[in-house]
């Protein structure tokens, strides 16, 4: 059964052994797999087993070593994914063998690049009422629109429709803007900021501390702190949203920097071409010091939260000095 990512939640089938979650949308592919995960582990799956779409015979081995659970009754979810070029034919191969009937202990989730699975191969066919397909392709204008208002669910409606219509115009077709700009939202709903001061701030809000980011990828330190002040100045109260630009920032570049290919990673995370060379050229710079930066974001974090007796936003400015100095 095919299934669109904007209602899966509404269709899934409670009996489905194997979940194949396909397309290029990595957010909403994320959104599937994160529920899924949950919804498993609330059925008493507890461990995980991930294997690459190439490793087909360590997949069977681990269905055959794990079918019926153990003494303990151990259940188990397997995670494959296929992240490049057409879908292997050793998998299917492999997915053509097993009895998906016989697999009660057993949970496997197939995460696929490819842009289109379908219902009439061969292992899928065999086995419809236990397969489950999640299409997490490009959505269309009215579908993306409709994702941005169910995300936007903190504001009352009419809020909800104007920012979704803002939020659409400024930045279409990239759900990761999208998410980044919402997440941006909620803090600032947070704060207890009354409906037309946040419909008034969107802008201005969201992008005075991307400006922040993007002074600190230029190692600006004058301009860097003149951004923060303003900040600082113009809504005392959204030092939340800094910190978090700078955790995006710190945590973005540690994680690009730890992965094979910087550059994929961060190409897979849609992000402006403009941008990456700014990122790829701040993690060149910063390498020795992305795991200090992120331990000081922490203990910032504690100081927000006050935890420790200090002046959070010194505590930033300060950090904001030790990057432009590196």
């Amino acid at each position: 059964m095919k299934i669109s990512s904007l209602n899966f939640k509404n269709n899934l089938r409670g009996n489905a052994v194997l979940s194949i979650i396909h397309g290029k949308e990595m957010i909403l592919k994320n959104e599937v797999k994160d529920f899924l995960t949950k919804e498993f582990a609330d059925q008493g799956f507890d461990e995980t087993i991930i294997f690459e779409a190439n490793e087909s015979d360590g997949l069977l081995s681990a269905i055959q070593n794990n079918l019926g659970g153990d003494l303990f009754g151990s259940q188990l979810i397997i995670k494959v994914v296929h992240s490049e070029g057409r879908f292997p034919k050793d998998l299917s191969e492999i997915l053509e063998k097993i009895d998906l009937d016989n697999m009660s202990n057993i949970k496997i989730i197939i995460d696929s690049i490819s842009e289109s699975i379908s219902s009439n191969t061969k292992w899928i066919k065999n086995n419809k009422e236990l397969v489950q397909i999640i299409e997490c392709t490009k959505l269309k204008p009215l579908d993306e629109k409709k994702w941005l208002r169910d995300k936007l669910n903190f504001l009352d409606k009419t809020n909800a429709d104007k920012v979704a219509k803002h939020l659409f115009e400024l930045n279409s077709s990239n759900l990761v803007a999208h998410r980044n700009d919402i997440e941006t939202l909620k803090i600032l709903h947070s704060a207890e900021i009354d409906s037309v001061s946040l419909e008034n701030s969107i802008s201005s809000s969201i992008h005075a501390p991307y400006e922040l980011e993007d002074c600190l990828l230029n190692f600006n330190e004058k301009r860097s702190i003149k951004v923060l002040r303003q900040i600082k100045q113009n809504d005392p109260n959204s030092l939340a949203l800094v910190i978090w630009v700078l955790d995006k920032l710190i945590s973005t570049s540690l994680m690009a920097k730890k992965s094979a290919s910087p550059k994929k990673y961060l190409e897979n995370a849609k992000m402006w071409n403009s941008k990456i060379s700014l990122y790829l050229s701040f993690i060149r710079k910063m390498e020795s010091s992305l795991s200090s930066l992120s331990k000081d974001i922490f203990e910032i974090e504690k100081t927000f939260k006050g935890i420790k007796r200090l002046d959070a936003w010194k505590e930033v400015e300060r950090l904001i000095i030790k990057i432009c100095a590196s």
